[in-house]
């Protein structure tokens, strides 16, 4: 089945984690942001989960000159935790998809113009693998980059529709919160996930954070061939009018 191409980015600290137990979580330097927007700005679509709604409140709108007009934000909520009154529910710059299981009362989000897609689910865990091939179908969402959380990352993993994952590291160590990849029953896999190909590295241009690249081998479907740039260069040179970072 065909499926959108999925890029998961993350910024994380140097033993892996994405936010401390105190929740802060400021760890990109200047040129990671803009890395991540300017990355935003070439996908059709980003997708978060609940908990990074719940945490940010985020908009997710574009911050550089899209590639193309198409742009979706798209938020995974297999139990429906999430009310509407979150921004990126009410702010109406792109439309929002939401991603629930089937049989949760999802009307407040319709009569708000939230796009709802109702899923297969074990336990409150989606099935993402129809409706990823639904947005291909339905919204012609080729290319999608996940901004988090551990959670979602892990079961798009799990499930077999991660097909890049983009990390920067920092010099920063937290010893304890949450971590980029989470299994949130404490499990994870059995044995360590190892159909990773490392493609790209490189020092980011403030000197003390690597970014590195893993194409994930073996995955599910048919995904969308996508040649998205890898260095902050080449991301940037697609958008020639951005101010020098």
């Amino acid at each position: 089945m065909q499926r959108p191409y999925i890029i998961a980015f993350s910024t994380v600290s140097l033993d892996g984690r994405i936010a401390a137990s105190t929740g802060y979580s400021q760890l990109s330097c200047t040129y990671d942001k803009t890395r991540l927007y300017l990355l935003r700005g070439w996908c059709d679509a980003v997708l978060v989960g609940a908990n990074t709604v719940k945490i940010d409140n985020p908009r997710l709108v574009k911050r550089y000159k899209p590639k193309s007009s198409r742009f979706y934000r798209i938020v995974v909520d297999g139990r429906l935790t999430l009310t509407p009154d979150y921004r990126i529910f009410r702010d109406k710059t792109y439309p929002t998809i939401l991603i629930t299981c089937k049989g949760n009362r999802a009307e407040e989000f319709k009569n708000i113009n939230v796009i709802v897609f109702e899923g297969e689910c074990s336990n409150g865990v989606l099935d993402l693998r129809e409706a990823v091939s639904k947005l291909l179908r339905e919204f012609n969402i080729s290319t999608i980059l996940v901004e988090g959380g551990g959670i979602t990352l892990y079961n798009l993993l799990r499930q077999g529709l991660l097909d890049e994952i983009r990390v920067t590291v920092t010099p920063k160590i937290f010893a304890a919160g949450r971590s980029v990849l989470e299994d949130p029953l404490g499990k994870g896999f059995t044995r360590a996930f190892s159909r990773l190909k490392l493609v790209y590295h490189e020092l980011c241009p403030c000197g003390d954070c690597i970014h590195i690249v893993y194409k994930v081998v073996a995955t599910w479907g048919n995904p969308v061939r996508a040649r998205i740039p890898y260095s902050f260069k080449q991301l940037k040179e697609l958008n020639p009018n951005m101010q020098d970072v």
